[in-house]
């Protein structure tokens, strides 16, 4: 059997190593950082999103606190949600129909 000269076998072993070592090197500065880079911008358009949806969420609660400073508008509320009434006036309440359980 004719077996490779020592030398040429410990090249061979030396520039499987570098070739380890470049793959490795290649993976943890260039592939992964571009994973992270990704998942970062996907993070920030979503936060982003998140972020416009609150503030028109914050636009329209600050209309309403406008609104809800006017005395029409308290006086709306007071007469829907708490019957009050002005002296002189009277409020009624209609009751919804009782429940009529079926005999059967």
């Amino acid at each position: 059997m004719n077996r490779p000269p020592a030398r040429r076998v410990l090249a061979l072993l030396v520039s499987a190593g570098l070739a380890a070592v470049v793959v490795g090197a290649t993976w943890k500065w260039g592939v992964l950082p571009v994973s992270s880079w990704v998942d970062q911008r996907d993070e920030i358009a979503r936060l982003e999103t998140e972020l416009s949806e609150i503030r028109e969420s914050n636009e329209a609660l600050q209309s309403e606190i406008q609104l809800l400073g006017t005395d029409a508008e308290i006086e709306r509320v007071a007469r829907r949600d708490f019957g009050l009434v002005y002296p002189g006036e009277e409020a009624y309440a209609i009751l919804p129909r009782p429940v009529v359980a079926s005999g059967g």
